[in-house]
């Protein structure tokens, strides 16, 4: 690359907690925009079993999200996709460490737009499942992108949450940048930690050396910002402090997330029901006939379930979304199913 990259910048959250939930806001104006640049929202686990980062990227193929794991370091076993949306694809990677990564072109990003990305993590028969969901904030659509089987179980979100924006090309002569807010992660005690205070860090090094003094980060307007590449110049507080505390998450947990979903059809052998484009993503669900449960499952994408009711009896269904939180709906049987064929 001849020292033509921007060097790339880091951000280090105080998030020194075990948790299972990560998201974070992200968003590029339109003069922040350059090709080949990876916007990292959310980094995790580095050296560790179960690292992997996830973010979006202005990509030479167009606007991308993009997850990537790393492969297990106690295991042969292979990561796989259980679920991708269309036109979500998966590929090995290698270079720096091998694992699996998604891309997905198809929904697309644009400037000037906030998003939120969200990774969640569980134990499911065995293994560890990561999955990864996008809101597009304007649009008030979410979008499960992906989830990854892991085949080591108990693996959390250990480390201090990472974020970062990098030109993998080398065309440090254009400036890119970047703005997050609203990041938490949560603990396995239950509790939201935001991301109120960031380390910053840049790396200098020889393939970018026409650039390395050409970056910037810190707080614009309660919003945590890294800017690197030609034009850029470091605000004089970096010299002597990296360290920016930001008040913009002083809430306990995040508010804008709200969580809705319709009972389509119940009959004796089955329920049916929807979960709208605006609401938080479906986690998990439960099931219960005459108030017993019956089902009980994390599946984000299961929509209907079988069950043995008589007529008349209640079905309530219990729907905990992404973030942790509980919506109920109930209906009663109005018919019976004939020879496994609603009539």
């Amino acid at each position: 690359m001849a020292g033509n990259r921007a060097p790339s910048c880091h951000l280090w959250f105080d998030d020194r907690k075990k948790g299972d939930i990560l998201m974070h806001d992200v968003y590029v104006p339109s003069h922040g925009v350059t090709q080949c640049t990876y916007y990292c929202c959310l980094q995790w686990n580095g050296g560790l079993n179960g690292g992997g980062y996830c973010g979006i990227q202005e990509h030479p193929d167009g606007q991308c999200y993009i997850f990537s794991i790393w492969d297990p370091t106690t295991t042969n076993e292979a990561i796989e996709a259980v679920h991708r949306h269309p036109g979500t694809k998966t590929e090995r990677f290698g270079g720096e460490g091998t694992g699996l990564k998604s891309m997905n072109f198809t929904i697309g990003w644009k400037p000037d737009h906030w998003y939120t990305v969200l990774a969640r993590r569980w134990d499911y028969q065995g293994h560890t499942y990561f999955g990864f969901w996008v809101r597009d904030q304007i649009a008030n659509t979410w979008f499960h992108l992906v989830t990854m089987d892991f085949p080591v179980p108990e693996i959390f979100f250990e480390t201090p949450t990472v974020c970062f924006i990098e030109d993998w090309i080398g065309n440090g002569d254009k400036y890119r940048r970047v703005n997050f807010k609203n990041g938490y992660k949560r603990t396995t005690e239950g509790s939201w930690m935001p991301f109120q205070k960031a380390t910053f860090n840049v790396l200098q090094e020889d393939a970018c050396r026409l650039y390395n003094d050409n970056y910037d980060g810190g707080i614009d307007c309660n919003d945590f910002f890294m800017q690197t590449g030609k034009g850029t110049t470091p605000n004089p507080i970096l010299a002597t402090n990296r360290q920016f505390p930001c008040s913009f998450a002083a809430q306990s947990e995040p508010s804008s997330c709200t969580i809705d979903f319709t009972i389509e059809e119940v009959t004796s052998k089955n329920v049916t029901w929807s979960v709208p484009e605006y609401s938080t993503p479906q986690f998990s669900f439960r099931i219960f006939v005459d108030g017993s449960e019956v089902i009980h499952d994390i599946d984000p994408e299961k929509r209907s379930c079988g069950i043995s009711a008589n007529r008349g009896s209640e079905v309530k269904v219990i729907i905990e979304d992404i973030v942790g939180r509980e919506a109920t709906r109930s209906a009663r049987v109005q018919r019976t199913c004939v020879c496994c064929v609603c009539m």
